[in-house]
């Protein structure tokens, strides 16, 4: 029954622990008026992480300054995750509408992929090696493919979003 309470970002009402015998122990940290909810903390690591929260809960925390870039088209390679191709650090920010650097620099090697292997490889390796200035260069020249790709996936993402939002709106809440 404790999956059942609700999540509580900026605070909560409800601590659970464990007895001896595994037995789950639910109990309230602080005053609650009468019909209110119980809420707890489902940690820090899903307050930064919406992508987790609602695989493992099933909702998303509307109060999470970002949201995962998932380009699910992408297909994962040593040389993708070295330049930055991890959910933890490919992020879109929800209140500044700013997108982290991985996120640019997945879609140019992808780019770069596709048109010419000596500057993937030249990109590649600015990446592994700090090489600001080369990297730089190199998205200045490729900005509009860059942003083009970009717009494609938020756009494409912000859909899903919205049709995520409708179908938990509808959801029967008497259904678990």
């Amino acid at each position: 029954m404790a999956d059942m309470f609700n999540h509580g970002s900026a605070g909560h009402e409800v601590d659970i622990s464990y007895d001896e015998e595994g037995s789950c122990v639910v109990y309230t940290s602080a005053d609650v008026p009468a019909g209110s909810p119980l809420r707890i903390s489902y940690g820090d690591y899903y307050l930064t992480n919406p992508s987790a929260t609602f695989a493992k809960y099933g909702f998303i925390d509307e109060t999470c300054p970002s949201t995962f870039c998932k380009m699910m088209d992408i297909i994962p390679s040593t040389e993708l995750t070295n330049i930055g191709l991890s959910y933890s650090r490919m992020l879109f920010y929800k209140d500044t509408g700013e997108v982290s650097e991985e996120v640019y620099d997945v879609l140019l090697y992808q780019i770069l992929s596709d048109k010419n292997k000596q500057q993937k490889a030249e990109f590649y390796t600015a990446c592994v090696n700090g090489d600001a200035a080369t990297k730089a260069a190199y998205h200045q020249q490729y900005m509009g493919e860059t942003m083009g790709k970009l717009k494609k996936h938020v756009d494409s993402f912000l859909k899903d979003l919205d049709e995520l939002a409708v179908k938990t709106a509808t959801k029967d809440l008497g259904e678990h």
